[in-house]
């Protein structure tokens, strides 16, 4: 048959010729599949991610599946950022100088062209000018407006011998990293500038290297925020794990966007998740990240209740309550009970987790446990501190101001910035700004009386109960060009004397703000300010007790006998202690290699 069918001839039309062909290749199948079966039944090879997203299908499916975030994914942007570069510190009283021929006096004489200065290689090498190098540490999930504490080193390429009285210009920070055996630097993150104390003025110490180092009290500010997220395990890193793990954060965490509540987790890609960090959680990133690594997924409500078992009996165990309180945060409103069960346990450390789960679900019952931790436990101070922050009820605020009139510095001032955090215009801890030189805070106290003196955040002493009457010698000097004498009718003289410019004067009352005041009155700063301050404590000019930053850190330990494993962030507060300068010059020497400045405080 196939022989004598017709073929439509070359003039036919195109529809014709298409049909004849149509109608010889179906006469022509049945001839021919035993040729043509194989090409049919050809299947191409599964592809390599095909069958990871098939073995990923079935690990989320079967018995042993995971249950929680953490199971298959870790924290991502949980360290500190290092952000620096070198800059310019001027009004130095000839304690500059030159600056060697180098790399970075290349790029900071660049810098100052680009800013139009004039004479920038003798600006450069004055007398009065430095060269240093200022670096800062962004914290995770730092805001864009955010304030830093600048540590600043002079150059090793410059020849200046102290940074007393110095003002770093306004100096871009950048985050450097070397690569290829070059630094490479990315675009500007934060901007610093201020008046510098130095470790000197801080400490009393007369070592070279502590006169040209110190720090600038909340002396940067963040240009752009970093970002706070979690990776994906490569084993589970697919679309399918995104659509399993996402609906339950999402559910659990919203933030309001301007227009409505939307979640805080976006997928930028198969292993990395973006997080948006909850008003709620922004003084303890580490904590939140940990509380979304225990949120729950893939589990039936028979599964959810064994397990909300299971933490019931974990949170009378001080070796499991703290991954065991992360889990029932995570839950959320339903956990509530739970956690209330243990705020009253007899162990200090399944109380603090208990409550402080319970802060952060907004529930009153954190407030009492939380404010007896702060006295009782300083390894959970800080974050006590914290939990009553975020909670928003009247009794919170009011279990804040009673804990202004405690013995324990840390408490007590760490109740003052807990109060600010609330509510910055709040009378009872706004304070009086002196002049340009930082600023004074009374807090009438029902406590024993005590002077609080910041190295961070904020320039300022806070004294609580009545200002300390002093009694000076008949002259004492704040540094060697400001003189402080003592005058017949019980008063003070404080007295300013500077090459170049007028004499200047002024009288005040014997009390340690009246002086302060003075000392600011006649061109003295902040580190004036904390030097005699350190003075009169030292030479016994006053009676009451000083706290030098007295600020409760939260990577101590609780000592027992099972110490709990490093969880998310908590490496970065290994080496970093509250530095309170020495008072004897025993304690000075043993204490002079120790970290003095700790930039993660509360």
């Amino acid at each position: 048959m196939l022989e004598k069918q017709e073929l439509p001839h070359v003039g036919q039309p195109a529809t014709c010729n298409r049909r004849a062909a149509l109608r010889l290749l179906l006469l022509g199948l049945p001839l021919s599949a035993g040729c043509f079966s194989p090409w049919f039944a050809h299947k191409e090879p599964v592809s390599d991610s095909q069958l990871q997203r098939d073995r990923i299908k079935e690990s989320l499916t079967n018995a042993t599946r995971p249950h929680l975030v953490r199971e298959i994914g870790f924290e991502r942007d949980l360290t500190g950022a290092p952000l620096q570069n070198v800059g310019l510190v001027t009004s130095l009283l000839g304690t500059g100088g030159k600056v060697k021929a180098s790399a970075p006096r290349e790029k900071m004489l660049d810098f100052m062209r680009r800013n139009d200065t004039e004479n920038p290689n003798t600006l450069l090498d004055d007398p009065n000018t430095a060269m240093v190098v200022a670096s800062v540490v962004a914290p995770p999930a730092a805001r864009k407006g955010e304030v830093l504490d600048v540590i600043v080193q002079s150059s090793t390429h410059a020849e200046a011998s102290s940074l007393e009285r110095g003002w770093l210009l306004d100096t871009p920070l950048l985050e450097m990293k070397r690569l290829g055996g070059q630094v490479r630097e990315s675009f500007k993150h934060a901007s610093a500038s201020g008046q510098i104390i130095t470790v000197a003025e801080i400490t009393g110490s007369t070592e070279p290297a502590d006169q040209t180092r110190g720090t600038i009290i909340g002396g940067a500010r963040m240009l752009k925020g970093r970002e706070l997220g979690i990776g994906i395990e490569p084993e589970f890193a697919d679309a399918i794990t995104m659509a399993a793990i996402l609906p339950a954060i999402q559910t659990r965490f919203t933030i309001f966007n301007g227009r409505k509540q939307t979640g805080i987790a976006t997928p930028t890609e198969d292993s990395h998740i973006s997080l948006e960090l909850p008003k709620r959680y922004e003084l303890d990133a580490y904590h939140f990240i940990n509380v979304v690594l225990s949120v729950g997924f893939n589990e039936s409500p028979e599964e959810r209740a064994a397990r909300i078992q299971t933490l019931r009996r974990q949170m009378i165990e001080p070796t499991t309550v703290r991954q065991a309180a992360w889990q029932l945060e995570a839950i959320g409103e339903e956990a509530k009970e739970i956690l209330a069960e243990t705020v009253a346990h007899p162990n200090p450390e399944i109380r603090f987790y208990s409550a402080h789960a319970l802060a952060y679900l907004d529930d009153r019952r954190a407030i009492a446990p939380l404010s007896q931790l702060c006295l009782e436990q300083p390894a959970f101070r800080a974050m006590s501190l914290t939990g009553l922050t975020v909670i928003d009820h009247f009794d919170a605020e009011e279990a804040l101001r009673q804990l202004l009139h405690v013995a324990d510095a840390e408490t007590r001032y760490g109740a003052v910035r807990a109060l600010r955090y609330r509510d910055a215009r709040d009378p009872q801890v706004t304070a009086q700004a002196i002049e340009q030189t930082g600023q004074i805070l009374d807090i009438p106290s029902e406590g024993p009386p005590l002077v609080a003196v910041s190295l961070s955040r904020v320039p300022e002493i806070a004294f609580f109960g009545a200002p300390p009457q002093l009694t000076l010698p008949e002259f004492e000097y704040v540094n060697p060009r400001m003189m402080i004498r003592r005058e017949p009718t019980g008063g003070f003289s404080v007295n300013h004397f500077e090459p170049g410019k007028a004499d200047r004067s002024t009288k005040v009352s014997a009390d340690l703000r009246s002086l302060l005041i003075g000392i600011a009155e006649v061109g003295g700063t902040y580190g004036d300010w904390v030097s005699i301050i350190r003075k009169c404590r030292d030479s016994g000019y006053m009676a009451e007790p000083v706290a030098m930053n007295p600020i409760a850190d939260a990577g101590r330990s609780y000592n027992r006998v099972t110490s709990a494993t490093l969880e998310p962030g908590e490496k970065l507060y290994d080496d970093t202690f509250i530095y309170t300068p020495p008072s004897t010059e025993e304690d000075r020497q043993s204490s002079k290699d120790k970290t003095w400045y700790n930039p993660f405080s509360w």
